[in-house]
């Protein structure tokens, strides 16, 4: 397809050679048109610059206004020598949609040409090209680059790069994977959904990986990714802390594999776990934490488990264990069971990772520890706190209510003024330790929405807890 846009490029040229030698010319080859003229006024610009490919020279020409950004464009700067001049020129930012002069200078090829969408324009990733152009005059910005669309121009390659993500309402793109993606997701989509960058933007720094063979999708931060099998190149955001993994809701994602997995269930995720299929093993689309709750490997309070996958089974009978009720269920095509030993010895909640779960779900339940019968923070909270503040701190837009709930000993006269007075003493503690009152609220509901069973002392430990919630 290049060739013939390069040969429909050159036939006016020789068109006009052969009426020169038919009109009784000298015999030899008319000089070519000057590159570009300081007494007459610029021509209008041809299409693209692969009739100047490998000469080294320097064109200046006119672009019209608009009607050019929907052409064909490769690379971010350099182009290479077949994208469409006045649409490249717009990308770049040496015109405006009113047109003007560029003077745009021929350069050898190049190794790579990464796309990119800057002032309207989308650009496309190429690989290898034998000659590019780039525009002279366009002011050189200065620290990392606007991010390319994707990262498939640098797939094959261990590189490091640092570019910026512009600030978004909703991010553009289709994403694949969790913490390492496929090469061809959006760059700032992907950043927004590993907590690398808030709404607002900024700069990330990524690195390019090796291929995987699967890409677990999610939903974090409001962007939701995608599942994905095998895919020969990847990349991951540097500088973003992930702390434990937390335990995927199901395992489809490693369905028809042998692999283990060690992961972490919190208290939450045991208690407000959903549907389970199996006595062990369980189908792979059953949810992990309340499995393994079932399974014994876990006590109600939570812990960390290893996940191993298993080939599907032609049945999985139901049961009744530890308090979890599974269902029966016929052919499935994929299944997992747990190793390791018993646990069923309820200690302290299991606290999820903060930022993680805030980014994944937009919530998560707060484990920090009262006096009894009172607002009082106990020292131990300190840690978990830690986690609100710090997350608050590195998403400037992040908003959180705070709600207070307790057990339903001393009853809801009791229960529901002093779940406000904690969720309101969290609040306190955060704006002492430097978030901004206006992006915290604190409300407290009592005994009324408990998500463990009052009858235990684990349970009550897991009902008494200030779930942080992201305010939209």
């Amino acid at each position: 397809m290049r060739t013939l846009l390069m040969l429909l490029c050159l036939l006016p040229g020789l068109a006009v050679a052969q009426k020169n030698d038919t009109a009784g010319g000298t015999g030899t080859a008319p000089a070519p048109p000057a590159v570009s003229s300081s007494t007459s006024a610029p021509q209008p610009c041809p299409d693209d610059a692969s009739a100047l490919a490998g000469t080294g020279s320097a064109l200046t020409c006119t672009c019209p206004e608009a009607g050019s950004a929907h052409q064909a464009v490769w690379g971010s700067g350099p182009y290479t020598a077949d994208s469409a001049i006045c649409a490249a020129a717009l990308h770049a930012g040496a015109v405006s949609r009113r047109g003007g002069a560029v003077t745009l200078r021929i350069l050898p090829g190049q190794s790579r040409y990464p796309g990119s969408t800057r002032n309207g324009v989308q650009s496309t990733t190429y690989g290898s090209y034998e000659a590019s152009f780039q525009f002279d005059g366009v002011q050189a910005a200065t620290g990392p680059q606007p991010c390319p669309d994707d990262m498939t121009a640098y797939a094959g390659s261990d590189e490091k790069l640092t570019c910026t993500c512009p600030a978004v309402g909703s991010p553009r793109g289709a994403v694949w994977g969790t913490d390492t993606y496929t090469a061809d997701s959006a760059v700032c989509a992907a950043a927004l959904h590993a907590g690398a960058v808030s709404r607002r933007g900024g700069e990330v720094t990524l690195r390019m990986l090796a291929g995987r063979p699967r890409y677990p999708g999610s939903t974090r931060n409001g962007v939701q990714s995608i599942d994905y099998p095998d895919y020969g190149a990847s990349y991951a955001f540097l500088g973003v802390s992930s702390g434990p993994q937390v335990c995927p809701d199901t395992m489809l994602s490693y369905e028809n594999t042998d692999e283990t997995l060690t992961c972490v269930c919190s208290g939450e995720a045991v208690a407000r776990g959903t549907t389970i299929w199996g006595s062990g093993p369980y189908t792979g689309d059953s949810n992990v934490c309340r499995a393994a709750r079932h399974a014994g490997v876990v006590p109600v309070t939570g812990g960390s488990v290893t996940v191993r996958m298993l080939p599907g089974e032609p049945r999985y009978a139901a049961s009744s264990r530890n308090g979890v009720q599974s269902m029966a269920f016929g052919d499935y095509g994929s299944s997992y069971r747990f190793e390791g030993a018993q646990n069923i010895t309820a200690a302290a909640p299991v606290q999820a990772p903060v930022a993680d779960s805030l980014r994944r779900t937009g919530r998560v339940s707060l484990y920090v520890t009262f006096r009894t019968n009172s607002a009082d923070l106990d020292i131990s909270a300190a840690p978990v706190l830690q986690q609100v503040r710090d997350a608050l701190q590195e998403d400037p837009a992040l908003r959180l209510r705070l709600i207070g709930h307790t057990d339903n000993q001393g009853g809801p006269t009791v229960n529901v003024p002093l779940s406000q007075r904690r969720a309101q003493a969290v609040r306190v503690w955060l704006v002492q330790n430097g978030i901004a009152p206006d992006r915290l609220l604190a409300e407290g509901r009592g005994q009324n929405e408990p998500i463990a069973d009052n009858a235990s002392e684990p349970g009550r430990a897991l009902n008494r807890r200030v779930e942080a919630v992201r305010v939209e």
